[in-house]
């Protein structure tokens, strides 16, 4: 039954977005018939706003109200509460926010939805998902599904370390070729600079001198490239090993 129960999550909160959502709309669309410039700028900022208030409004729907405590299917809950990693102590803000209209959540209902929601949350392919994306591990799994769980989220993490390396070593070979693009735009000007009418002697020889250190930084920047490229290689071979490793999840 539970395995192949559909996500209902986004379905409740599309339907509370939508409401919320329903007046910025509607105002623009009645405004878009007669757009002249200033009204096109009005109403893509109009847009964006609606677009920056979704999160909040997100956090709201997340909330329950009076209907939602009464109503409620505790089961239900704690198997969506289990499908997306929560831990079971989630239901303390239930609890919170039901007590506020006199409903005290059935304990017993939601733990067996959660536990049902966490069998489906806590597989091996799902562990590796979430580590290799960065995420955390808020320890929801039961003793029966946590062991398979966290072997995938160790080797996720193993491959979202090389994939932070890896962009770590890109991002410095990177840099290393921009600041030689750099310095070479500066020796040009400098050296322009250097030969121009008007200047004095001890404007030149400091010229000169910059002209000479800009120099000086290329050097160690050309002696360091063949060691930014060689970790770059390594890293990029470190991470494709890895990719060909785990690639059963």
């Amino acid at each position: 039954m539970w395995d192949s129960l559909p996500n209902t999550s986004w379905y409740f909160n599309f339907l509370c977005i939508s409401k919320a959502l329903q007046p910025i709309l509607s105002f623009i669309d009645l405004q878009h018939t007669q757009q002249s410039n200033e009204q096109l700028r009005i109403n893509m900022y109009l847009r964006f706003l609606g677009i920056a208030t979704i999160g909040l409004l997100l956090s709201n729907c997340a909330n329950m109200n009076e209907s939602d405590c009464l109503t409620a299917n505790w089961q239900l809950i704690g198997f969506e509460d289990g499908s997306f990693g929560k831990n079971e102590s989630h239901i303390s803000q239930h609890r919170k926010e039901c007590a506020e209209h006199g409903v005290t959540p059935d304990l017993t209902a939601y733990q067996k939805g959660h536990f049902a929601g966490s069998k489906r949350f806590c597989t091996a392919n799902n562990g590796f998902t979430r580590g290799q994306k960065g995420k955390n591990y808020s320890r929801s799994c039961p003793e029966q599904f946590e062991a398979e769980f966290l072997a995938g989220f160790a080797d996720g993490q193993t491959l979202y370390g090389l994939k932070k390396l890896l962009n770590q070593r890109s991002a410095e070979l990177e840099d290393a070729y921009k600041n030689l693009d750099r310095l070479e735009h500066s020796i040009s000007e400098k050296s322009e600079l250097m030969i121009a009418d008007g200047l004095t002697r001890d404007q030149r020889i400091i010229i000169r001198d910059e002209i000479v250190q800009y120099q000086q930084q290329q050097d160690e920047l050309f002696s360091a490239l063949p060691e930014l490229k060689q970790e770059f290689e390594s890293a990029l071979q470190t991470y494709e090993l890895g990719k060909q490793e785990f690639s059963y999840y």
